[in-house]
């Protein structure tokens, strides 16, 4: 990632975008939540002058300076007060949630009498009101000077001791009970939920703070403001260029860069998809270091200013605005990135030929995409060539676990291979025949794995959506090309899932009174064909060739067997259709042994025949919605028709017999699409 980062940040200093550049050790405050606030205490002569909660969207532009150790000026303290009992947890939950004024104040100081600020907290409470702003005092000096900063560090000096605060924070919490105002906030200072199995120095909870003083306020650079947040990040790159400065540059890292080794992490980005990620992170103690006797940043050096760069360049590509153009969710912490080698003022969207997006009423379509992509390249090309871009870069990062996110995916193309191959893509999902229902839809890259992780039961609801063994980005190496044994395993996964599948679909395609064009797992099963298809495609099995082939007719006979049985029993027997008719029932056992299972159904089939040859008009009535919702009367196809398709098949099928003991998964999707798909049409 660092390298194609590097490449962007040059691309962004060439286009003149500028793009913020953070302080290493200066980062995001936690993202606030109803349940999880952050609280502004507001300072004033050695007392707290009011509390109040700081909005979601203001606390995205907020920062603290520090490490895992103690921050400031926003940092984690704790409740004042823990309760491990169930009933005092009970009421505490039940007002926090109804607000109620209903309160009793003499209660609730009763409750007061675990005292949750015990001595492992005490020591990170004195780093973030001592050590931290100590430090801070201390690079605040000379050119990096920031009076508002060096201001709140002395209106917070009086509350270095824990006691101090605890009983000021406890004194205000009760005024705002009594007053019946911030009833909630009060209670969420006051109040810890713990769990009475755990030892109370480790289960304090936390409560995320951010320290304040009514002189700030007064000059309009409070610090819960982005004015504040920014000038002290100046100050801090400002001291950090000083303090940098005195070293000799005597070392190039690995981009030639001249510099003095240094020894500290890699910068931090906090992505607006969710989550925090290091540029580069590497412990000594893995052995693979040893070998070279290279460690941490040593492995591969990387020079401060082109440490911001990189930063930088994250932050603009991973930034709230770009989303939907240079960047977009693929799954719970996963990100895709996609950008362009050149950028414009005007930057279209290079996620939306990925992944679908919400347009409106509707979702957009990847045909539309793809060509609205292709225009704005040909018209790019035509009319600005200086800024067509040579390549487009591509890498989804996952985040592993709190410590730990990846490169799980990169791929570096050029646009006219991005077009050659979506068009591809587009050819590939048009190898199916024609259907009783809609004409699926091309898939995106990006939903590939849901399609290929989809399990179902008999009854047609998913097994299980737990169960995921293709990654999201799957659907990207498809689209830019895999060997041939990675589609045979893709195919093989669809093969597993299609015997459920074909089983409750032939109920609903196949049948001539319970079609239901409005069931939820059409969808699904339109996703499944076209996926199918689309491996067939990739694998050389095209339509015009599987069409005419034993595995398709065997399904396309099967299914007409399905619909002259429920015809039958419609018209013979009153309407009792079994659960399983003749064509379904011998699914499973015509992919495993095609040869037999053909000769059991021309045995069983010979009395439906031989009705459907003395009641060629004989059809079934049905209603269905069409798409005004208006329910309409429809004739199903007549015992003639039904008839006609059987003979048509049959005749296709005797020349295609082959001495097959059993299907191979290539023969068995073809038996699925031939199962699923429409009759042949009657000759007029």
């Amino acid at each position: 990632m660092i390298n194609e980062l590097y490449q962007l940040s040059a691309t962004l200093s060439r286009m003149d975008i500028v793009s913020d550049k953070w302080h290493r050790e200066y980062k995001s405050i936690p993202n606030i939540k109803a349940n999880a606030p952050c609280i502004r205490i507001v300072f004033l002569e050695n007392k707290i002058a009011r509390l109040d909660s700081i909005n979601a969207d203001l606390g995205q532009k907020l920062r603290k300076y520090g490490n895992n150790q103690g921050t400031f000026p926003a940092m984690n303290l704790a409740p004042l007060y823990r309760i491990t009992d169930a009933e005092r947890a009970q009421k505490i939950s039940k007002l926090l949630k109804a607000d109620s004024h209903q309160i009793d104040i003499k209660q609730i100081r009763e409750w007061c009498d675990c005292n949750n600020w015990g001595n492992k907290f005490s020591r990170k409470y004195k780093n973030c009101m001592r050590e931290v702003p100590a430090k801070l005092k201390q690079l605040l000096q000379g050119e990096a000077a920031y009076e508002p900063a060096l201001c709140l560090i002395r209106a917070v000096r009086p509350f270095d001791e824990p006691e101090v605060l605890h009983a000021e924070l406890e004194r205000v919490a009760f005024n705002a009970l009594e007053r019946r105002v911030d009833i909630v906030l009060a209670l969420q200072i006051l109040f810890h939920i713990g769990k009475e199995e755990k030892s109370p120095e480790d289960d304090y909870g936390s409560l995320s703070v951010i320290l304040d003083c009514d002189e700030l306020e007064d000059d309009g650079v409070s610090s819960a403001t982005e004015r504040f947040t920014r000038g002290l990040n100046h100050a801090l790159l400002e001291a950090d260029v000083t303090e940098k400065g005195k070293a000799k540059a005597n070392e190039p890292d690995a981009f030639g860069v001249m510099f003095a080794p240094l020894e500290e992490p890699m910068p931090t980005v906090k992505l607006a998809g969710g989550f925090e990620v290091s540029l580069r992170t590497m412990f000594k103690g893995q052995p693979c270091q040893s070998r070279y006797g290279r460690f941490e940043n040593a492995t591969y050096p990387i020079a401060p200013e082109v440490r911001s760069g990189i930063q930088a360049a994250l932050t603009w590509l991973s930034g709230a605005k770009m989303k939907n153009k240079t960047w977009v969710n693929t799954d719970k912490n996963e990100i895709l990135f996609a950008y362009p080698s050149h950028l414009t003022e005007n930057l279209p969207s290079f996620t939306s030929l990925f992944k679908t997006t919400d347009k409106g009423e509707q979702k957009s379509r990847f045909e539309s995409e793809a060509k609205m992509f292709s225009e704005y390249l040909t018209k790019t090309k035509k009319l600005d060539l200086e800024n067509y871009p040579d390549n487009i870069q591509i890498f989804v990062l996952r985040k592993l676990d709190k410590a730990r996110t990846k490169v799980i995916y990169t791929h570096c193309t050029t646009v006219d291979n991005i077009v050659q191959n979506s068009d591809e893509w587009q050819r590939a999902s048009k190898n199916l025949p024609e259907f009783s229902i809609r004409y699926p839809w091309t898939p995106f890259p990006l939903e590939v794995a849901d399609i290929l992780n989809r399990t179902w039961k008999q009854d047609g609801s998913q097994a299980t959506d737990k169960f995921k063994p293709v990654p999201v980005y799957h659907g990207m190496e498809l689209l830019f090309g895999v060997p041939k044994p990675v589609l045979e395993k893709d195919l093989h996964y669809m093969i597993e899932h299609c015997p459920n599948m074909a089983l409750y679909a032939g109920g609903i395609l196949n049948s001539v009174v319970r079609y239901n064009a409005a069931n939820a797992f059409i969808p699904k099963l339109q996703d499944a064909l076209v996926m199918i298809g689309m491996i067939l495609y990739w694998l050389g099995s095209r339509k015009e060739d599987y069409m005419d082939e034993y595995p398709y007719l065997l399904g396309q006979i099967l299914k007409v067997s399905d619909s002259l049985h429920e015809l039958y029993c419609c018209e013979v027997r009153d309407g009792q259709i079994p659960p399983q008719l003749v064509g379904s029932s011998m699914y499973v056992a015509a992919s495993e042994l095609p040869a037999q299972t053909l000769a059991q159904l021309a045995n069983r089939m010979i009395p439906y025949i031989t009705w459907a040859k003395a009641n060629r008009e004989a059809c079934i009535e049905r209603k269905l919605k069409n798409r005004q919702g208006e329910e309409k009367e429809y004739f199903g196809p007549s015992a003639g028709y039904l008839l006609y398709a059987y003979e048509q098949i049959a005749i296709a099928l005797l020349p295609a017999l082959k001495d097959k003991q059993r299907f191979n998964d290539y023969e068995k999707a073809q038996m699925f699409i031939g199962y699923l798909s429409a009759l042949p049409k009657k000759e007029k």
